[in-house]
């Protein structure tokens, strides 16, 4: 079966979003990336000379169709998965080396010095936030850990496990129980039930919001953008808070896939979306924290503000990958 008939057929499952010019195939990328962002960055990319098809969908979905691909793989870039899908697709061999020319001044965390495959370009804090209409400054929980007690039975949100938000979150609470190899204690196993009793389990985003509108929900485990998204909604003035232990990150990254026919062009189109011209621009119009110093220099203040408001959680993703799955079928089979 041939590249164009697999890509036909796939979208039927995801959107199809981009240009392409009629006498050249046009580069492949897989992203999650929701239909504005998605239009917006192939617009952009248009402009500046990159003929890209975006092809989009949840995050777990498309992690499973890489994988599924693997014998075949359709896309020739991979942008904007967090820092676990990316690592394990890294480990199963799914990457090719390439340093983009925006690497240097980039911070430690987001580099891949060891493999040089995976580069990061923005970030986006998974934060507790809280309803201050309907609960005072006191009496929010002032780190996820707290989330088990009594006061917040009922008051909190657990969506899906394959939500990227969802998986994020319930890692960062879980490795405050691994011990040096890594392994989760019993305490942390327990702790974890207890997490998933005192909360509201929904397995649907219209299902979240009804717990808000029906002033079930007062408190929003959610992405940094999702939080005042959800307050406009619902109609209520969302407070984030700077946890004691930090707040896990999500680091997003781009990387080539291994088998591409398009190398030059998939190494010109990385070169140029993780430009701090790009970065600044994306976040001037979506209000997104880029990682690298000169993408924030260039930003809107409101940028520059919000990518010091929060103190991260330290996580070493490439050790961690390897474990999430183990983790999350652990939850859904025993506590969920």
């Amino acid at each position: 079966m041939t590249r164009n008939h697999l890509l036909a057929g796939a979208m039927t499952l995801l959107s199809l979003l981009g240009t392409s010019a009629a006498t050249a195939e046009p580069l492949v990328i897989y992203s999650p990336q929701g239909d504005e962002r998605a239009v917006w960055i192939a617009e952009r990319a248009d402009a500046a000379g990159h003929d890209v098809t975006i092809l989009t969908s949840g995050g777990g979905e498309l992690f499973d169709r890489i994988l599924a691909e693997r014998a075949n793989p359709q896309a020739d870039v991979v942008l904007g998965l967090i820092d676990a899908a990316m690592a394990t697709l890294k480990a199963e061999g799914l990457f090719q080396p390439y340093v983009p020319n925006w690497a240097e001044g980039l911070p430690e965390v987001y580099r891949d010095d060891t493999d040089r495959m995976v580069y990061k370009f923005w970030q986006t804090p998974v934060v507790i936030a809280y309803n201050s209409d309907m609960l005072a400054e006191e009496d929010a929980p002032t780190s996820w850990l707290e989330l088990v007690e009594d006061r917040y039975a009922g008051k909190y949100v657990i969506g899906p496990t394959i939500w990227q938000t969802t998986k994020t979150y319930l890692i960062g609470m879980l490795l405050r129980f691994a011990d040096e190899s890594g392994e989760i204690s019993d305490e942390g196993w327990d702790f974890m039930q207890s997490l998933y009793d005192n909360a509201i389990v929904v397995d649907s985003a219209d299902a979240k919001t009804a717990a808000f509108v029906n002033k079930e929900a007062v408190i929003d485990l959610n992405w940094f953008g999702g939080v005042g998204r959800l307050a406009d909604d619902v109609g209520y003035r969302a407070v984030m808070v700077d946890t004691e232990g930090g707040t896990p990150f999500i680091a997003e990254g781009i990387a080539i896939m291994e088998g591409t026919d398009q190398l030059d062009d998939a190494k010109a189109f990385v070169d140029w979306f993780g430009s701090a011209e790009f970065m600044s621009a994306y976040a001037a119009r979506f209000g997104q924290v880029p990682v690298h110093p000169d993408a924030i220099a260039a930003a809107p203040d409101t940028v520059k503000r919000n990518a010091t408001l929060l103190r991260p959680q330290p996580i070493d993703w490439d050790v961690v990958a390897p474990r999430v799955d183990g983790w999350i079928q652990r939850i859904e089979l025993d506590i969920k």
